[in-house]
């Protein structure tokens, strides 16, 4: 599911990850994270990135943001389908300068019509 949050945290100070997605009109899929700075201080630069399979990437695909406790900061990125068919996002977070190893990934059916989110079972099996 690509709808939810991550939290990095170092001493005291955490940065909460939110992730959405929206579809657009003319088959666009926007996917926004914001980062949500807690608790005293900072952790430190968070990069986030995706990785698609089956969507063309407009933007750059990593971005790099330092939030201090009470401060936020957000980016969006917009994504075109390839073919129809399915396609796959994963989003990939740590800190910056180290392993991104928190990761989670959503697959979409894309139709000539539409773009919608595959539930768990909807999709399974099958290659972007």
């Amino acid at each position: 599911m690509l709808a939810g949050s991550a939290q990095i945290q170092r001493a005291e100070a955490t940065v909460e990850l939110t992730l959405r997605y929206q579809v657009r009109e003319g088959s666009a899929l926007e996917i926004s994270g914001e980062l949500r700075g807690g608790g005293s201080g900072s952790v430190g630069a968070v990069a986030v990135e995706l990785r698609p399979e089956g969507f063309e990437l407009a933007d750059p695909p990593i971005w790099t943001a330092e939030v201090a406790a009470g401060e936020a900061a957000s980016h969006t990125w917009k994504l075109r389908p390839l073919a129809e068919g399915i396609a796959r996002i994963e989003v990939r977070h740590g800190l910056a300068g180290g392993d991104l190893d928190g990761s989670t990934t959503a697959a979409f059916r894309v139709d000539a019509d539409a773009i919608r989110l595959c539930a768990t079972a909807d999709c399974a099996g099958e290659a972007p």
